[in-house]
């Protein structure tokens, strides 16, 4: 039988983790759970270890994020002979059938690295809205999807380029390949970058229509006002950070001055900040973009 390996990254969820680890429980499919906490403020490590005993816990006295909290549950999983792993957000929880049916729509699909099933709300009666937006861009979507739908055809998977990391089952040979999420994302960004990495390394992404689970991702204000603000430089580390193309970091910054410079001998000085904060931002890292590329365009377990 497939070994499988559960992975969650904690961090003061406490309300969600029966509905979480207790539909874990029921899987179909015999899973091993670890969950890593990044330095949670709550009693979540002492509530795990009281009602989910079964449940692996390491514990961090700082917080590592997202992608680095994953990364020492993978690393653990592979070292324990994991032949998948499967990546689930603390607010998500899953259908008995959930990993089960990945499992064996990904044997019978070895092309493809990354499943992720449908992600619904909470009470079950429509798609998550932020998971919809990547079901219906065509640029990011098979296009066959949605008629396949109408028609009432749909196939156990279709291509997707772009889907968050809520709940990824990943085969153990794109692991061993592409490795783990890159250090240089803190938190968001990390899954983005990890799906160009696997492209390049010609692994397929797919999402499985006929397989759900529950994601209750509501979050606050304050939260999306975060994601917005940190969002310029994520896209700035994106981009350069991306093997699929030659804009490294020097041309970027070349490209920058070359605007900056334009922009001041036309009087043009709106965009003027816009354009000095990029640069410096990315003076700042550059060394550690090119050092990510140098190491991501190599096969192996990177990050691990």
């Amino acid at each position: 039988m497939d070994k499988v390996f559960v992975i969650i990254v904690t961090y003061n969820g406490k309300q969600w983790y029966d509905s979480c680890f207790g539909s874990l429980r029921l899987s179909e499919i015999p899973v091993n759970t670890i969950v890593f906490d990044n330095a949670s403020s709550d009693d979540t490590v002492s509530y795990i270890k009281q009602y989910f005993p079964e449940v692996i816990i390491f514990e961090s006295n700082v917080n590592l994020g997202f992608g680095q909290g994953n990364n020492k549950g993978i690393r653990y999983a592979l070292d324990n002979s994991a032949d998948y792993v499967f990546l689930l957000n603390q607010d998500a929880w899953i259908e008995p059938d959930t990993i089960a049916e990945l499992v064996r729509i990904q044997k019978e699909n070895p092309a493809y690295g990354i499943l992720s099933p449908m992600n619904l709300t909470a009470e079950k009666n429509s798609i998550l809205n932020g998971f919809i937006e990547y079901i219906v861009d065509y640029n990011n979507t098979d296009c066959k999807l949605v008629d396949d739908l109408y028609f009432n055809r749909l196939r156990d998977i279709y291509d997707i380029k772009s889907v968050n990391a809520a709940s990824w089952l990943l085969s153990r040979g794109i692991l061993e390949t592409v490795g783990g999420f890159d250090p240089i994302f803190f938190h968001y960004g990390e899954d983005d970058n990890y799906l160009q990495r696997s492209h390049y390394h010609d692994f397929k992404v797919g999402i499985c229509p006929k397989v759900s689970l529950v994601h209750d991702a509501e979050v606050s204000n304050q939260f999306n006002q975060n994601i917005r603000e940190g969002a310029n430089k994520r896209n700035l580390l994106l981009i350069c950070a991306d093997i699929n193309n030659n804009l490294t970091p020097d041309r970027y910054i070349k490209f920058l001055v070359i605007k900056l410079l334009k922009k001041t001998f036309t009087f043009k000085f709106k965009t003027l900040n816009q354009y000095y904060t990029e640069l410096k931002y990315l003076l700042s890292v550059r060394n550690e973009i090119n050092y990510s590329r140098k190491t991501n365009i190599v096969k192996g377990e990177n990050w691990l």
